[in-house]
């Protein structure tokens, strides 16, 4: 296979792209809301979240803000983005979308950078886009630890059929530019860009069959079943691993979720 290296791997545009956002909000918002709920947001700050998928913590931070604040939410295509009166759905490339320079006092930007090649750049950018004082915020999975992931099924073929479909899907991460490591550097990545302060938190829980954490992983294959096919994994490995994900006797383990919060200095 050859690496096109500008592809984002996830399309919000494919058909089961709004369950799929819905199924990740479900598993990793509340990890998400207890760090941000811990940084002081008060109202009237100026929020950015790069990548928002579904909108929900864009809504979050909107409540907290107040009517004097303000959350900008920008994404390549943000159709699942609700908007509000004090919420800007903001369609461009973070990659290349004009940011004005000390202007936010918080910058959120969850599982958008471990996609980019430029995301060292990308970083420098969104650091620079902070207020003196203000705060990024980046959480990314660490999916170099995927093998044996899933702990129990009914299927007694369905752990290397898992197995198959991890190796397949972050192949597929990889060869569109992506870093399966990414999330365990951020911490220097912050540093070289001068923000101090840093602080990290990792996340990782137990899903059961049928719950939003094991569907989302069926939602994947559902989305991404042809290149998941051209990286090797077999029909009926797919089948295995969408009956497993359903299934009550299931439990698997989530990716490592590394939550990075870095702050511009003062000046």
């Amino acid at each position: 296979m050859t690496a096109s290296q500008d592809r984002y791997t996830f399309d919000n545009a494919a058909p089961t792209a709004a369950q799929r956002v819905r199924l990740l909000a479900e598993s990793i918002d509340g990890h998400t809301t207890e760090v941000l709920a811990g940084l002081g947001i008060a109202q009237g700050w100026r929020c950015l979240e790069v990548g928002p998928g579904a909108g929900t913590i864009t809504a979050w931070l909107a409540a907290r803000v107040g009517p004097r604040g303000r959350v900008t939410a920008l994404d390549l295509d943000p159709r699942h983005v609700p908007g509000g009166p004090t919420i800007e759905v903001r369609q461009d490339d973070v990659r290349t979308a004009a940011l004005p320079d000390a202007h936010f006092d918080l910058i959120h930007a969850r599982l958008v950078l471990m996609h980019l090649p430029e995301r060292d750049e990308v970083l420098r950018r969104l650091a620079g886009a902070l207020r003196p004082g203000g705060l990024l915020v980046v959480s990314d999975w660490d999916t170099t630890w995927r093998r044996g992931l899933l702990i129990a099924a009914s299927d007694p073929a369905a752990a290397g059929a898992f197995d198959a479909y991890q190796d397949a899907l972050a192949n597929l991460v990889v060869s569109n530019g992506g870093d399966l490591a990414w999330a365990s550097r951020v911490p220097l990545a912050m540093r070289s860009t001068g923000l101090v302060g840093i602080t990290g938190v990792g996340h990782n829980r137990l899903h059961a069959g049928g719950d939003a954490g094991c569907l989302l992983h069926a939602a994947n294959t559902h989305q991404l079943a042809d290149p998941l096919r051209r990286w090797g994994l077999t029909v009926e490995q797919i089948e295995r691993v969408r009956a497993a994900m359903a299934h009550p006797d299931t439990l698997i383990h989530s990716y490592w979720l590394y939550t990075t919060v870095g702050r511009r200095p003062e000046e």
